[in-house]
Protein backbone atom coordinates (compact mmCIF):
# COMPACT_ATOMS: atom_id res chain seq x y z
CA UNK A 1 0.00 0.00 0.00
CA UNK A 2 1.41 3.06 -1.02
CA UNK A 3 0.88 6.87 -0.42
CA UNK A 4 2.78 10.25 -0.91
CA UNK A 5 4.38 12.15 1.57
CA UNK A 6 5.85 15.48 0.36
CA UNK A 7 9.10 14.06 -1.79
CA UNK A 8 8.58 10.60 -0.55
CA UNK A 9 6.47 7.77 -1.24
CA UNK A 10 5.32 5.75 2.07
CA UNK A 11 4.86 1.74 1.38
CA UNK A 12 3.40 0.61 5.01
CA UNK A 13 2.95 -3.14 5.39
CA UNK A 14 1.55 -4.53 8.03
CA UNK A 15 2.73 -8.28 8.45
CA UNK A 16 1.43 -11.67 10.62
CA UNK A 17 3.71 -12.75 12.81
CA UNK A 18 6.17 -12.55 15.48
CA UNK A 19 4.73 -13.25 19.29
CA UNK A 20 2.43 -10.31 19.23
CA UNK A 21 0.56 -11.29 16.05
CA UNK A 22 2.09 -8.31 13.86
CA UNK A 23 4.66 -6.97 12.20
CA UNK A 24 5.10 -2.99 10.65
CA UNK A 25 7.84 -2.56 8.13
CA UNK A 26 7.51 1.07 6.59
CA UNK A 27 9.34 2.07 3.23
CA UNK A 28 10.71 5.12 1.88
CA UNK A 29 11.31 6.31 -1.59
CA UNK A 30 12.37 9.55 -2.65
CA UNK A 31 11.48 10.64 -5.72
CA UNK A 32 14.30 12.49 -5.75
CA UNK A 33 16.88 10.07 -5.18
CA UNK A 34 15.46 7.35 -6.39
CA UNK A 35 16.68 5.30 -3.52
CA UNK A 36 14.33 3.02 -0.86
CA UNK A 37 15.12 2.92 2.73
CA UNK A 38 13.70 0.14 4.30
CA UNK A 39 12.68 0.89 7.92
CA UNK A 40 11.54 -2.54 10.10
CA UNK A 41 10.47 -1.75 13.43
CA UNK A 42 8.19 -4.37 14.90
CA UNK A 43 10.43 -4.94 17.85
CA UNK A 44 10.40 -1.35 18.59
CA UNK A 45 7.11 -0.15 18.41
CA UNK A 46 4.53 -2.31 17.01
CA UNK A 47 5.17 -5.12 19.20
CA UNK A 48 5.01 -3.45 22.43
CA UNK A 49 1.81 -1.52 21.32
CA UNK A 50 0.10 -4.80 20.59
CA UNK A 51 1.37 -6.03 23.76
CA UNK A 52 0.19 -2.69 25.63
CA UNK A 53 -3.18 -2.79 24.22
CA UNK A 54 -4.10 -5.81 23.96
CA UNK A 55 -3.61 -6.44 28.01
CA UNK A 56 -4.03 -2.92 29.04
CA UNK A 57 -7.47 -2.67 31.08
CA UNK A 58 -8.18 0.91 32.03
CA UNK A 59 -6.80 3.77 34.04
CA UNK A 60 -7.57 2.10 37.32
CA UNK A 61 -11.49 2.49 36.85
CA UNK A 62 -13.79 -1.19 36.72
CA UNK A 63 -13.12 -2.59 32.83
CA UNK A 64 -16.75 -2.45 31.29
CA UNK A 65 -17.40 -3.89 28.31
CA UNK A 66 -18.23 -0.85 25.24
CA UNK A 67 -21.00 -1.55 22.54
CA UNK A 68 -19.16 -1.81 19.43
CA UNK A 69 -21.43 -0.18 17.05
CA UNK A 70 -23.96 -2.56 16.02
CA UNK A 71 -26.45 -0.68 14.29
CA UNK A 72 -25.42 -1.55 10.83
CA UNK A 73 -22.13 -3.59 9.40
CA UNK A 74 -19.40 -2.53 9.18
CA UNK A 75 -18.27 0.22 11.52
CA UNK A 76 -17.34 3.41 9.77
CA UNK A 77 -14.64 5.48 10.61
CA UNK A 78 -13.70 9.19 9.12
CA UNK A 79 -10.19 10.34 9.85
CA UNK A 80 -9.45 13.64 9.85
CA UNK A 81 -6.32 14.85 9.39
CA UNK A 82 -5.80 18.34 10.31
CA UNK A 83 -5.00 21.53 8.74
CA UNK A 84 -3.71 21.70 4.62
CA UNK A 85 -3.70 24.09 2.58
CA UNK A 86 -1.14 27.30 1.84
CA UNK A 87 -0.68 30.45 4.70
CA UNK A 88 -1.87 30.70 8.28
CA UNK A 89 -3.65 28.11 10.06
CA UNK A 90 -3.48 26.08 7.49
CA UNK A 91 -0.22 24.84 7.75
CA UNK A 92 -0.66 24.30 11.45
CA UNK A 93 1.86 24.11 13.80
CA UNK A 94 5.38 24.66 12.68
CA UNK A 95 8.89 23.69 14.45
CA UNK A 96 12.32 22.95 12.41
CA UNK A 97 11.41 20.55 10.27
CA UNK A 98 8.27 19.41 10.72
CA UNK A 99 4.90 20.96 9.53
CA UNK A 100 1.70 19.86 10.95
CA UNK A 101 -0.49 19.30 7.57
CA UNK A 102 2.02 16.87 6.87
CA UNK A 103 2.77 15.18 10.34
CA UNK A 104 -1.29 14.66 10.46
CA UNK A 105 -1.65 13.57 6.96
CA UNK A 106 0.97 11.10 7.38
CA UNK A 107 -0.13 9.74 10.36
CA UNK A 108 -3.79 9.49 8.95
CA UNK A 109 -2.42 7.08 6.14
CA UNK A 110 -0.53 4.92 8.20
CA UNK A 111 -4.08 4.76 10.20
CA UNK A 112 -6.43 3.98 7.40
CA UNK A 113 -4.00 1.49 5.99
CA UNK A 114 -3.98 -0.62 9.62
CA UNK A 115 -7.02 -0.17 10.45
CA UNK A 116 -8.10 -1.35 6.94
CA UNK A 117 -6.57 -4.49 7.50
CA UNK A 118 -9.87 -5.04 10.14
CA UNK A 119 -12.60 -7.42 9.33
CA UNK A 120 -15.79 -5.08 9.46
CA UNK A 121 -14.76 -1.58 9.40
CA UNK A 122 -14.93 0.94 6.58
CA UNK A 123 -12.46 4.01 7.21
CA UNK A 124 -12.21 7.13 5.23
CA UNK A 125 -10.07 10.51 5.07
CA UNK A 126 -11.67 14.12 5.14
CA UNK A 127 -8.68 14.94 2.57
CA UNK A 128 -6.03 12.72 0.56
CA UNK A 129 -3.20 15.42 -0.39
CA UNK A 130 -2.34 18.81 0.57
CA UNK A 131 -6.00 21.27 0.70
CA UNK A 132 -7.57 23.53 2.46
CA UNK A 133 -10.58 21.80 3.53
CA UNK A 134 -12.81 24.05 5.74
CA UNK A 135 -14.41 22.66 9.28
CA UNK A 136 -17.67 22.39 8.62
CA UNK A 137 -16.62 20.46 4.81
CA UNK A 138 -14.72 17.65 7.25
CA UNK A 139 -17.92 17.40 9.36
CA UNK A 140 -20.10 17.56 6.44
CA UNK A 141 -17.78 13.94 5.25
CA UNK A 142 -18.27 13.00 7.88
CA UNK A 143 -21.80 12.76 7.94
CA UNK A 144 -22.32 12.06 4.20
CA UNK A 145 -20.46 8.56 5.23
CA UNK A 146 -22.28 8.17 8.44
CA UNK A 147 -19.49 7.74 10.39
CA UNK A 148 -19.62 6.19 13.62
CA UNK A 149 -16.56 8.35 14.71
CA UNK A 150 -14.73 10.91 13.52
CA UNK A 151 -11.39 11.29 14.97
CA UNK A 152 -9.19 14.81 13.62
CA UNK A 153 -5.73 14.10 13.90
CA UNK A 154 -3.07 16.95 15.57
CA UNK A 155 0.13 17.53 16.75
CA UNK A 156 0.47 20.53 19.37
CA UNK A 157 2.62 23.21 20.02
CA UNK A 158 2.91 26.00 23.02
CA UNK A 159 4.02 29.75 23.35
CA UNK A 160 6.90 28.70 25.57
CA UNK A 161 7.94 25.38 23.99
CA UNK A 162 7.67 24.38 27.83
CA UNK A 163 4.19 21.81 27.30
CA UNK A 164 4.45 18.09 26.72
CA UNK A 165 2.78 15.16 26.59
CA UNK A 166 -0.79 13.84 24.64
CA UNK A 167 -4.38 15.15 25.17
CA UNK A 168 -7.44 14.89 23.50
CA UNK A 169 -10.69 16.87 22.89
CA UNK A 170 -14.12 16.28 23.10
CA UNK A 171 -17.98 17.60 22.65
CA UNK A 172 -19.42 18.61 26.53
CA UNK A 173 -23.04 17.08 25.52
CA UNK A 174 -24.41 14.24 25.53
CA UNK A 175 -23.61 11.11 23.61
CA UNK A 176 -21.24 12.72 22.06
CA UNK A 177 -19.56 13.26 24.70
CA UNK A 178 -19.75 9.76 26.15
CA UNK A 179 -18.64 8.21 22.80
CA UNK A 180 -15.79 10.81 22.48
CA UNK A 181 -14.46 10.58 25.90
CA UNK A 182 -14.23 6.58 25.95
CA UNK A 183 -12.46 6.62 22.75
CA UNK A 184 -10.29 9.45 23.89
CA UNK A 185 -9.12 8.03 27.59
CA UNK A 186 -8.71 4.45 25.42
CA UNK A 187 -6.22 6.39 23.48
CA UNK A 188 -4.91 8.08 25.58
CA UNK A 189 -3.87 4.93 27.61
CA UNK A 190 -2.28 3.52 24.47
CA UNK A 191 -0.58 6.53 24.16
CA UNK A 192 1.45 6.31 27.63
CA UNK A 193 1.78 2.69 27.46
CA UNK A 194 3.52 2.76 23.94
CA UNK A 195 5.49 5.72 24.01
CA UNK A 196 5.75 6.64 27.90
CA UNK A 197 4.05 9.93 27.11
CA UNK A 198 2.50 12.50 29.87
CA UNK A 199 -1.40 11.86 29.93
CA UNK A 200 -2.41 15.62 29.52
CA UNK A 201 -6.08 14.33 29.76
CA UNK A 202 -9.39 13.72 27.99
CA UNK A 203 -10.84 17.45 28.08
CA UNK A 204 -13.87 19.65 26.73
CA UNK A 205 -13.28 23.36 26.10
CA UNK A 206 -16.64 25.24 25.70
CA UNK A 207 -16.81 28.36 23.60
CA UNK A 208 -19.31 31.21 22.91
CA UNK A 209 -22.86 30.52 23.73
CA UNK A 210 -21.48 27.61 25.71
CA UNK A 211 -21.06 25.31 22.79
CA UNK A 212 -17.80 23.31 21.94
CA UNK A 213 -15.17 25.92 21.46
CA UNK A 214 -13.77 23.64 18.53
CA UNK A 215 -15.30 24.09 14.97
CA UNK A 216 -15.06 20.77 13.73
CA UNK A 217 -16.57 18.61 16.99
CA UNK A 218 -19.20 21.79 17.42
CA UNK A 219 -20.04 20.74 13.23
CA UNK A 220 -19.70 17.24 13.59
CA UNK A 221 -22.02 17.15 16.58
CA UNK A 222 -24.58 19.29 14.55
CA UNK A 223 -24.33 16.21 12.00
CA UNK A 224 -25.03 13.99 15.13
CA UNK A 225 -21.67 12.48 14.38
CA UNK A 226 -19.20 11.99 17.54
CA UNK A 227 -15.94 13.46 17.13
CA UNK A 228 -12.72 13.64 18.85
CA UNK A 229 -9.34 15.66 18.31
CA UNK A 230 -5.89 14.05 19.14
CA UNK A 231 -3.25 16.07 19.72
CA UNK A 232 -0.17 13.58 19.93
CA UNK A 233 2.49 15.25 20.98
CA UNK A 234 4.22 18.61 21.23
CA UNK A 235 6.39 19.67 17.97
CA UNK A 236 8.25 22.24 20.17
CA UNK A 237 9.38 20.19 23.49
CA UNK A 238 12.72 17.46 23.82
CA UNK A 239 10.28 15.33 25.88
CA UNK A 240 8.07 14.49 22.93
CA UNK A 241 9.00 15.70 19.74
CA UNK A 242 11.54 12.54 18.92
CA UNK A 243 8.40 10.69 17.98
CA UNK A 244 8.45 12.62 15.59
CA UNK A 245 11.69 13.07 13.89
CA UNK A 246 11.62 10.16 10.65
CA UNK A 247 8.99 9.13 9.07
CA UNK A 248 8.51 5.60 10.28
CA UNK A 249 7.80 7.18 13.91
CA UNK A 250 5.13 9.39 12.48
CA UNK A 251 3.76 6.74 10.73
CA UNK A 252 4.25 4.44 14.09
CA UNK A 253 1.97 7.02 15.68
CA UNK A 254 -1.18 6.36 13.46
CA UNK A 255 -0.83 2.97 14.08
CA UNK A 256 -0.86 3.48 17.55
CA UNK A 257 -4.28 5.46 16.48
CA UNK A 258 -5.66 2.70 14.30
CA UNK A 259 -5.11 -0.30 17.49
CA UNK A 260 -6.99 1.99 19.79
CA UNK A 261 -10.13 2.16 16.94
CA UNK A 262 -9.61 -1.27 16.85
CA UNK A 263 -10.02 -2.08 20.51
CA UNK A 264 -12.60 0.34 20.96
CA UNK A 265 -14.71 -1.22 18.08
CA UNK A 266 -14.14 -4.88 19.19
CA UNK A 267 -12.59 -5.22 15.50
CA UNK A 268 -11.06 -8.48 14.79
CA UNK A 269 -8.07 -8.80 12.16
CA UNK A 270 -7.13 -12.75 10.60
CA UNK A 271 -3.85 -10.96 8.01
CA UNK A 272 -2.89 -9.15 11.70
CA UNK A 273 -3.54 -12.04 14.02
CA UNK A 274 -5.41 -9.36 16.12
CA UNK A 275 -8.60 -10.10 17.99
CA UNK A 276 -10.16 -7.08 20.09
CA UNK A 277 -13.92 -8.73 19.80
CA UNK A 278 -13.93 -9.67 23.55
CA UNK A 279 -11.88 -6.37 24.71
CA UNK A 280 -13.03 -4.28 27.63
CA UNK A 281 -12.17 -1.15 28.54
CA UNK A 282 -13.99 1.86 31.22
CA UNK A 283 -17.32 3.39 29.29
CA UNK A 284 -18.10 6.64 30.40
CA UNK A 285 -21.81 7.60 30.94
CA UNK A 286 -23.33 10.99 28.66
CA UNK A 287 -23.24 13.81 31.93
CA UNK A 288 -26.21 14.51 34.00
CA UNK A 289 -25.03 18.06 33.42
CA UNK A 290 -23.12 19.48 30.15
CA UNK A 291 -19.47 18.73 30.76
CA UNK A 292 -17.29 21.78 31.89
CA UNK A 293 -13.99 22.58 31.90
CA UNK A 294 -12.07 22.96 34.88
CA UNK A 295 -11.70 26.43 35.64
CA UNK A 296 -10.20 26.34 39.22
CA UNK A 297 -6.48 26.21 40.09
CA UNK A 298 -4.53 23.44 41.58
CA UNK A 299 -4.94 23.35 45.74
CA UNK A 300 -1.97 23.66 47.17
CA UNK A 301 -1.64 22.54 50.84
CA UNK A 302 1.66 22.97 52.36
CA UNK A 303 5.73 23.18 51.58
CA UNK A 304 8.89 21.96 53.47
CA UNK A 305 12.41 22.28 52.99
CA UNK A 306 15.44 20.99 54.61
CA UNK A 307 19.22 21.08 53.73
CA UNK A 308 20.44 17.98 51.35
CA UNK A 309 24.04 19.04 50.63
CA UNK A 310 25.93 21.90 49.74
CA UNK A 311 24.49 24.58 47.87
CA UNK A 312 21.36 21.86 47.77
CA UNK A 313 17.92 21.31 49.17
CA UNK A 314 14.71 18.85 49.31
CA UNK A 315 11.30 20.10 49.28
CA UNK A 316 8.00 18.51 49.86
CA UNK A 317 4.65 19.81 47.86
CA UNK A 318 1.71 18.52 49.26
CA UNK A 319 -1.15 19.54 46.38
CA UNK A 320 -4.11 18.13 44.53
CA UNK A 321 -6.47 19.02 42.30
CA UNK A 322 -9.55 16.68 42.21
CA UNK A 323 -11.04 18.04 38.92
CA UNK A 324 -8.31 17.80 36.14
CA UNK A 325 -5.53 16.04 38.04
CA UNK A 326 -2.11 17.54 38.31
CA UNK A 327 0.26 17.40 35.62
CA UNK A 328 3.53 19.03 36.44
CA UNK A 329 5.83 21.45 39.03
CA UNK A 330 8.52 23.98 38.41
CA UNK A 331 10.35 26.16 40.67
CA UNK A 332 12.50 29.01 40.71
CA UNK A 333 15.56 30.30 43.00
CA UNK A 334 15.62 33.58 41.88
CA UNK A 335 12.42 35.08 42.58
CA UNK A 336 11.01 33.97 39.68
CA UNK A 337 13.49 35.75 36.85
CA UNK A 338 13.92 32.35 35.11
CA UNK A 339 11.89 29.23 35.96
CA UNK A 340 13.04 25.11 35.81
CA UNK A 341 11.36 23.40 33.44
CA UNK A 342 8.22 21.76 33.98
CA UNK A 343 8.79 18.56 35.46
CA UNK A 344 6.38 15.61 36.14
CA UNK A 345 4.23 15.54 39.27
CA UNK A 346 4.37 11.62 39.53
CA UNK A 347 2.91 11.11 42.94
CA UNK A 348 -0.70 11.94 43.80
CA UNK A 349 -0.54 14.27 46.59
CA UNK A 350 2.22 14.85 47.73
CA UNK A 351 5.97 15.62 45.16
CA UNK A 352 9.32 15.42 46.53
CA UNK A 353 12.27 16.91 44.87
CA UNK A 354 15.73 18.52 44.84
CA UNK A 355 17.05 21.49 43.67
CA UNK A 356 19.53 24.60 44.51
CA UNK A 357 19.54 26.54 47.74
CA UNK A 358 18.37 30.41 46.64
CA UNK A 359 21.06 32.59 46.93
CA UNK A 360 18.66 34.74 48.14
CA UNK A 361 15.28 34.88 49.14
CA UNK A 362 12.85 32.09 49.28
CA UNK A 363 12.32 29.06 46.26
CA UNK A 364 8.87 29.63 44.73
CA UNK A 365 7.08 27.09 43.51
CA UNK A 366 4.61 25.98 41.16
CA UNK A 367 2.04 23.21 40.13
CA UNK A 368 0.28 22.51 37.45
CA UNK A 369 -2.83 21.24 36.53
CA UNK A 370 -4.67 19.29 33.10
CA UNK A 371 -5.78 22.79 31.84
CA UNK A 372 -2.48 24.45 32.32
CA UNK A 373 -3.89 26.62 35.50
CA UNK A 374 -1.12 26.91 38.08
CA UNK A 375 -0.86 28.01 41.81
CA UNK A 376 1.94 29.44 43.41
CA UNK A 377 3.68 29.76 46.98
CA UNK A 378 7.07 30.22 48.57
CA UNK A 379 9.49 28.11 50.89
CA UNK A 380 11.71 29.63 52.68
CA UNK A 381 15.85 28.76 52.98
CA UNK A 382 16.44 26.44 55.30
Amino acid sequence: MKRLFGSRRINILILRGGNFGAHFRCNVRSRREGKVKRYDFGKKILAALCAALFFFGGLGCPAARAQAASSRDPVVVVIDPGHGGTGGRNEGGIFGANMEKHLTLLTAQAMQQTLEQFEGVQVYLTRTDDREVSLSDRARIAAEYDADLMISLHYNMSADHSLYGAEAWTSAFGSEYAKGQTFARLWLADMQNAYGLLCRGAKVRRGNGGLDYYGVIRAARERGIPCVILEHCYLDNPNDNGLVSSPEGIAGLGVTDALSAARYFHLKSSSLGLDYSGGSYPVISAPKADAQPDQTSPQLFSTAARKAGEGTMSVTVKASDPESGLLYYSWSADGGATWSTLERWTGEEQMDFSCPVPAFGSLLIRVHNAYDLTSQTAVKNP
